[in-house]
């Protein structure tokens, strides 16, 4: 049993962490060398499948020119991801495909020599470029990327976050350039959803609707068509019906509104309901342009063709609707005068951003990479979380020849090395898969195995880990392999910020030196 562990989790937690920021923790024997770590030689499989939180930390392993930090390269690792997270990793062969949208939104305009603009956080910029443009890493012609550094340390200080930066770095380059098309996320709302202070997802409301308000100004007084919807649901929630905190994204609807101000002398009327399909064609048909074929999503407004300079596009990451209940809606309890005026004034409707409405299970909360990735590909697309769970099977595993081969043919001195996300669900992974994969390894005769953990903190509740990792040794018992090694919190893991020295050092010194606070059985 891993009690040990489990109490110096416990003590970690006592002093304030939570999972995403535990610090590693690092399996040794009695005498005092860690144990299971990642050598030359070994197989690691990334078993995460979302692709830009997995970007820094596979560069790492896998470079030969990494120049982030210095770190023991192991040039003969034999190295697996779940998919492959970016085409400079195409030499190692990913498990499954990534699966591309054809002509999404950034595709058909650059298609028709428009000008694009993509402004957000670097915690969301992958978000409004990489998915909105159908998992694409680089921009059309005539497509511009700015992103605004994300605060780096103690961002719980800080519920606004960058908003008020994006809302200025949008209008001056609207006023700079003359984009026709405008994509900007406010990240806060996400950010801090997670977060059990619900002064602060207030404060952060504040700062967004102060933000809006500056953007929609800007918009109104110049002539710009300005759509505010989100990607998902999670700050209109921040208590569970038995009181405790609801930190996990929701199936809530999401607002869209539509505020053209050189429409106001005609009648615009909205569809009752959409989802988020249905924005990327209603973009089009503002603009004049007939969406493509594979856009299956339908307008949400009669046709019409916008008088406005652009559309711009405004991504209120994880506001969902919610309860009227200042209570449990910060939404709701926070002073929100710009947004309450835009419903006023201006046509809205809810759009569907959870579940079967954007490929993903029935009854599953939304995120934010599924979310951007079906509003810019106007289209249901199935994700990955649906088609790769069920794939981990030794008949679908088997038709990767050399993942095949390489387990087949290990040495006795060579490990298997599984890195996954210890979470129930997650757009990343899930304990359930690192299980399914287990089990593969072990039909196909694998003898060790080491398991190394990211605690969740996110999709998973913020202290979780205590209580999914006896869950998992159980499911590890039953099978007969496998064994826990390495416990480290996804902030350090799965860092997208660029924050390689303060966070994914100390993973990867984690994962191959041992480095870490130490845990014996």
């Amino acid at each position: 049993m891993i009690t040990s562990l489990l109490a110096l989790i416990q003590h970690y937690y006592d002093l304030g962490y939570d999972d995403y920021w535990l610090p590693a923790l690092v399996k040794r024997s009695a005498p005092g060398s860690p144990i299971g770590r990642v050598k030359n030689g070994d197989v690691l499989v990334f078993a995460c499948r979302r692709g830009e939180r997995e970007i820094q930390l596979t560069e790492a392993f896998v470079d030969p020119n990494f120049g982030h930090f210095q770190r023991k390269y192991l040039p003969d690792l034999c190295f697996f991801s779940m998919i492959e997270y970016h085409s400079k990793f195409k030499q190692y062969p990913a498990l499954f495909p990534t699966l591309k949208p054809p002509a999404p939104l950034g595709e058909v305009l650059a298609d028709h020599g428009l000008s694009q603009l993509r402004i957000a956080e670097s915690e969301k910029i992958t978000h409004v470029t990489y998915y909105f443009n159908g998992r694409r890493e680089k921009p059309h012609p005539r497509e511009e990327w700015i992103s605004i550094p994300s605060i780096k340390e103690d961002v719980h200080r800080y519920p606004q976050m960058r908003t008020v930066q994006i809302a200025e770095t949008l209008i001056a380059n609207l006023h700079r350039k003359d984009h026709s098309f405008a994509l900007a996320n406010f990240a806060a709302g996400d950010i801090f959803g997670h977060f059990p202070d619900f002064e602060a997802q207030v404060e952060c409301v504040e700062a967004i609707d102060h933000a809006v308000g500056m953007i929609s100004d800007y918009c109104c007084a110049s002539g710009y068509c300005l759509i505010i919807t989100a990607d998902h649901g999670l700050l209109e929630q921040a208590f569970l019906t038995d009181g405790s905190w609801s930190l996990g994204h929701t199936q809530a609807c999401v607002p869209f509104v539509l505020a053209d101000p050189t429409a106001l002398s005609r009648v615009v009327s909205l569809a009752p309901h959409g989802s988020l399909a249905d924005v990327a064609p209603t973009v089009l048909h503002l603009l004049g342009i007939e969406p493509p074929g594979s856009m299956t999503g339908r307008p949400l407004i009669r046709p019409y063709i916008t008088s406005a300079k652009a559309v711009v596009l405004l991504i209120l990451d994880g506001f969902g609707l919610g309860e009227a209940d200042p209570r449990i809606n910060p939404i709701y309890a926070a002073k929100t005068p710009n947004i309450d005026g835009l419903f006023s004034q201006f046509p809205h409707t809810r759009l569907d951003a959870s579940g079967n409405a954007v490929g993903l299970a029935p009854h599953s909360s939304g995120n934010s990479e599924t979310g951007h990735l079906t509003l810019g590909a106007g289209r249901v697309v199935i994700q990955d979380e649906v088609r790769i769970p069920a794939s981990i099977t030794p008949g679908q595993l088997i038709q990767n020849q050399f993942f095949y081969d390489k387990i087949k043919h290990l040495k006795p001195n060579q490990a298997i090395h599984v890195l996954f996300l210890m979470s129930p669900g997650s757009s990343h992974g899930s304990i359930d898969e690192a299980v399914k994969l287990l089990a593969v390894l072990k039909e196909w005769g694998a003898q060790t195995v080491y398991l190394h953990a990211i605690s969740d903190g996110r999709s998973a509740p913020r202290w979780g880990a205590i209580t999914l990792l006896p869950q998992l040794q159980h499911a590890l018992d039953q099978l007969g392999i496998g064994e826990i090694v390495t416990v480290c919190g996804r902030g350090y893991m799965l860092d997208r910020s660029g924050y390689y020295q303060e966070r994914t050092k100390p993973a990867y010194e984690a994962l191959v030196g041992g480095k870490g606070i130490f845990w014996h059985e």
